[in-house]
């Protein structure tokens, strides 16, 4: 896949930055993320503007439920509705738990705690999940600090660090200790829309050890949660699944997906979807002739960044993950960075906070930095292959 500009552009924006020009760049982005986090951390500290534990209310709320006995009430929505109000969140706001039971199994512990604790307990257990799968580098612990998805991901009180930690330390450890790489694949089916191309990407790979390990985890998960609140809770969450999909659109502007977008253009469902369809076909096939020569950092880029082209459901929260893949690639085109790459991927690091600050009225151009991200990641002239599997067995030696 090669991404060509149309002149004059190209004649503007395809030239060859050099160190100074490149390390300007970075310390600039550094310094606009810092401050970004800043002022998070204070709205979290004061509460201004929002609930400051954000979407992490109502979390802890299911696990309050669960801890309660009453778990079945999480898949009913107005009575969850309710449950919530008592317990008091915004009785005009629609928090709905559309998770499968295994992540209701999760919270549960959390639920035991008192709300400001909880929060604190699973921010900072999903968060040093994180900064370990990312670690290999100063650059890449910095941009897990820094980046606006850390931000977004601490605003929303939402779970992208755990699932970010799992997919990462998942590729991470694939190659060299497949028996827990599979063990952190199992337990992101707590997401499952956040891994539609780990089995295309395992498969093509050839890591049947971290399959099998991955298959027992996610039957050992659903195994202990149907024993925590019943078999029949399946049942329920599959029937309530159909009564969240109605509540997608007040949201599309959070989700960067091409179905989001495509609906946010005014295009009816169908459509839509078609689109997404289109756009996944492809991704889910560059990822699986990347993994043919194992999870390299190369293959492990275009998984992360893919995932949100190739999902139909997914929220900017769900995104750091994808610093990851925005730092390899820095790293590894730093000498021959060009002025358009920079500007490609100070876009795609900025789409998880300029997607929230936007609001309703932003205009759903989210898929573009996540797409040419890809299309520059999986060009044939990439130098990544050769360094790839030196930097992937080197990460692994170090876990």
């Amino acid at each position: 896949m090669r991404v060509s500009l149309p002149l004059p552009a190209a004649r503007r924006l395809d030239f060859e930055l050099g160190e100074s020009a490149v390390n300007l760049i970075a310390t600039t982005l550094v310094a606009v993320f810092a401050a970004l986090l800043f002022l998070a951390l204070r709205a979290i500290a004061t509460g201004s503007g929002f609930h400051r534990f954000g979407d992490f209310y109502p979390l802890w709320g299911s696990g309050f439920l669960a801890l309660e006995g009453q778990p079945e009430l999480n898949y009913d929505s107005d009575a969850l509705h309710l449950r919530q109000a008592i317990l008091g969140m915004n009785p005009h706001a629609y928090n709905p738990f559309p998770y499968p039971p295994t992540f209701l199994l999760m919270l549960t512990p959390f639920g035991a705690l008192g709300l400001g604790a909880a929060f604190a307990a699973f921010m900072a257990s999903s968060f040093a999940l994180y900064l370990w799968a990312m670690a290999g580098s100063r650059a890449r612990l910095l941009a897990a600090i820094l980046a606006p998805a850390t931000t977004i991901a601490l605003i929303s009180g939402q779970s992208g660090f755990l699932s970010g930690g799992l997919m990462l330390g998942g590729l991470r450890l694939a190659r060299g200790r497949p028996i827990m790489a599979g063990i952190l694949f199992g337990l992101l089916t707590y997401k499952p829309q956040l891994g539609v191309l780990v089995p295309i990407a395992l498969v093509a790979a050839g890591l049947w050890r971290v399959i099998a390990s991955a298959a027992v985890t996610a039957i050992a998960c659903a195994a202990l949660s149907s024993l925590a609140f019943g078999r029949e809770i399946w049942l329920t969450w599959l029937r309530q699944l159909a009564d969240y999909s109605g509540h997608f659109d007040p949201v599309d502007h959070l989700m960067p997906t091409i179905e989001a977008n495509a609906r946010m253009l005014g295009l009816s469902p169908r459509l839509a979807l078609l689109a997404q369809l289109a756009v996944a076909i492809p991704v889910a096939i560059t990822v699986g002739r990347a993994f043919r020569d194992g999870p390299s950092a190369r293959a492990s880029a275009l998984l992360v960044i893919g995932t949100f082209l190739a999902t139909p459901h997914a929220f900017n929260y769900d995104m750091p993950m994808t610093t990851a893949a925005a730092v390899w690639y820095f790293e590894e085109r730093r000498a021959t960075l060009r002025l358009y790459e920079a500007l490609a991927a100070a876009a795609a690091a900025m789409l998880p906070f300029a997607m929230w600050a936007l609001g309703h009225d932003g205009p759903p151009i989210s898929w573009a930095p996540l797409l040419l991200m890809f299309a520059f990641i999986a060009r044939r002239d990439s130098k990544w292959p050769r360094k790839a599997a030196g930097n992937a067995a080197t990460a692994a030696a170090r876990a």
